[in-house]
């Protein structure tokens, strides 16, 4: 009980540090279009590696943080962060995702399904507005959806080496004897 509390602690602690860095070093205007979501790699992480209680919650989380510090309307991320995550938690025993480019395809059609769920709700909710979609779509969506499922393999990688690091770590607590 102890292990999984500390590994969601952990978790969420990694998701304040991505969003931290999604939010600010992201940013600048040479990466602006290129800039892998990381948050997104987080919440797929936690879909493929995570109970499905403490990782929907953190994927909920981790959505509504980022629903406040985007910018954007409250509630997107809350919604689509969760269905990523059950969504990925439906798919991962049925997709083989262990090589390179599995896992990176994985990976973009589900950025790419994000960014289509986006596009649509800001236009259902812009009705009024005459603005065309498909230049942000090509500008925005498609080029963070590469450079995210590029990185995927790599945070991946990182994200397992850590948490198994944790999991096997030998605790030594104050106070306990030896």
């Amino acid at each position: 009980m102890e292990s999984s509390v500390r590994r969601t602690v952990v978790l969420l602690c990694i998701g304040i540090l991505f969003l931290t860095l999604q939010t600010t070093w992201l940013t600048f205007p040479y990466v602006q279009n290129v800039r892998p979501d990381l948050l997104l790699l987080l919440t797929l992480f936690l879909g493929l590696f995570s109970s499905t209680l403490s990782g929907g919650l953190l994927a909920f989380l981790l959505g509504y943080l980022m629903d406040l510090f985007s910018g954007n309307g409250v509630g997107f991320f809350a919604l689509s962060r969760p269905l990523l995550f059950y969504g990925t938690q439906l798919f991962k025993d049925r997709l083989f995702l262990e090589s390179f480019s599995s896992r990176s395809l994985f990976v973009f059609l589900l950025a790419l399904g994000e960014g289509i769920f986006f596009l649509l709700l800001s236009n259902l909710f812009r009705a009024g507005s005459s603005s065309n979609p498909v230049p942000p779509f090509f500008k925005v969506f498609i080029p963070q959806c590469l450079s995210t499922a590029l990185l995927s393999s790599f945070f991946f990688f990182l994200l397992r080496k850590g948490i198994t690091r944790l999991e096997t770590q030998p605790r030594t607590g104050m106070g306990r004897k030896r």
